[in-house]
């Protein structure tokens, strides 16, 4: 197998979930600082959802005092970060347009970018063209035998896809596709000897899927094995575990 990209360490990569520590071994055609810097915009904005969202703004519209006034300089901050998250994952993918890594990421960020403009009932193109991307990244991905690190790409590109479906609206008919991908990196036989962030933010998401379902005990399970492995995202675990004690 060859190796996919080089990076001394990525930390804190998050899709609309959880994190994943990567390290890895081969330079492409963008340079490791953009690649960073890319994965930072993404990661490193709250989740905000609907309902968030919508008594951010009617809180703002009825009382604007300094703390609303705070709050929506925080949703707009969220808004641009979004923004320059999706742009630059999309300028990277012109490099490499067929790398299915890349473009999982593109579609992710491209997607998240529109979910503001959902929320206020705006008609745009952006969440379609996002999820077609991660449509797109997960055939180009399917018999790859590239690595990215200790994670086989095909691998990754599954979980950002699962991320993503399980984050879209409902009606766009993704969730359950999302929750059988999410199973699948958890199945896979080389899910085991994957770098353990990469392992953690997927037992996370799982974790975090299987309580809004009301399964406890598969909640519980997953976030177990954070606790047990040392995982980067131990402390959340142990946070999540007392909810649900």
């Amino acid at each position: 197998m060859k190796n996919f990209i080089t990076t001394t360490t990525i930390k804190n990569m998050l899709l609309a979930a959880g994190i994943a520590t990567l390290s890895a071994s081969n330079v492409m055609a963008f340079t490791e600082t953009e690649f960073k810097t890319a994965v930072k915009q993404l990661v490193n904005t709250p989740n905000i959802t609907q309902e968030q969202y919508a008594t951010n703004t009617v809180s703002a519209w009825l009382n604007q005092d300094y703390i609303n006034s705070l709050a929506q300089a925080e949703i707009d901050a969220s808004k641009i970060a979004n923004q320059q998250a999706a742009s630059t994952f999309n300028n990277l993918l012109k490099q490499e347009p067929g790398n299915p890594l890349l473009m999982s990421y593109a579609g992710a960020a491209t997607a998240k970018s529109s979910l503001d403009k959902f929320a206020k009932g705006e008609k745009n193109t952006a969440l379609e063209d996002g999820t077609a991307m991660v449509e797109q990244a997960l055939q180009l991905a399917s018999n790859s035998e590239a690595m990215h690190g200790s994670i086989p790409v095909a691998l990754e590109v599954r979980f950002v896809a699962a991320s993503t479906y399980l984050a879209v609206p409902k009606f766009m008919n993704r969730h359950e596709k999302g929750e059988q991908l999410l199973k699948d990196v958890i199945d896979a036989q080389q899910f085991a000897q994957t770098d353990v962030g990469f392992r953690g933010a997927v037992w996370l998401r799982a974790a975090t899927l299987a309580a809004e379902k009301n399964r406890a005990d598969e909640a519980k399970k997953y976030l177990n094995e954070i606790l047990k492995n040392n995982a980067p995202q131990a402390q959340k675990a142990a946070q999540l575990l007392q909810t649900l004690s």
